[in-house]
């Protein structure tokens, strides 16, 4: 019989066996894992986004989760589906151009709280379907102000990349310090050279992030109108 193989102290047992991976966490659903991932996102940004940390947020194995979603994209779309839930699609009034206005500033409103969205959108790879009630909305809208369809469509999308562009300009993931080195090179313009932006630039130094919802409502007003009366021209 060969001889039990120990290791330590005499007449005490040997170590036991290292710790092993983390295992699955009982009662993990697929909405714990989009919530620990929205979460991680808001918290840390865009970038912080991989299965292993999402796994560590939740405290169990990276290969857990691929029991709820596919990969890493699945994951971000299944938080942009939440977030779109949460778009304004009815708004109250008569006007249908008021009712238009009224719903992407409420939109804008409403991305600004979760700034790193825009960022995901205009790379042009994911996007929710679940948004499309809110872009169907503003699209009816656009026709009974008196727009055809294709009028309306390349109204929506102007208003839509105002919108967007507003956000991406006065809600940065990480707002930039003041004075910048784009600050500095708009300050120490050659009045003489550049008259315009000189006198500009006597009403806003910074020529840059600062406008406030006074004036984006001013502008989608504005560009509104514009357009509704062009396509009806």
């Amino acid at each position: 019989m060969a001889q039990q193989r120990t290791t330590g102290e005499p007449g005490r047992p040997g170590p036991g066996p290292g710790p092993g991976p983390r295992r699955p966490r009982p009662g993990l659903t697929t909405g714990a894992v989009v919530a620990a991932a929205r979460r991680l996102i808001e918290r840390d940004g865009i970038d912080a986004l991989t299965m292993r940390a999402v796994a560590a947020e939740l405290d169990t194995a990276a290969a857990s989760l691929y029991r709820h979603v596919s990969d890493r994209e699945s994951l971000l779309l299944a938080v942009l589906d939440e977030i779109a839930d949460g778009m304004p699609v009815d708004v109250p009034g008569d006007i249908p151009t008021a009712r238009l206005l009224r719903r992407l500033l409420d939109a804008h409103d409403f991305l600004a709280r979760h700034a790193w969205v825009p960022h995901v959108l205009v790379r042009g790879e994911l996007a929710s379907a679940r948004a499309l009630p809110f872009v169907d909305a503003c699209l009816a809208d656009l026709m009974a102000a008196g727009l055809q369809p294709p009028h309306a469509a390349r109204a929506y999308r102007a208003c839509w990349q105002l919108l967007v562009g507003e956000l991406l300009s006065e809600h940065p993931v990480d707002r930039p310090r003041r004075p910048n080195p784009r600050t500095d090179s708009l300050t120490a313009a050659d009045a003489q050279a550049l008259p315009a932006l000189a006198l500009a630039r006597t009403a806003d130094p910074y020529l840059g992030p600062g406008a406030n919802c006074a004036e984006l409502r001013t502008a989608l007003a504005a560009l509104i109108d514009g357009l509704v009366a062009a396509g009806r021209g």
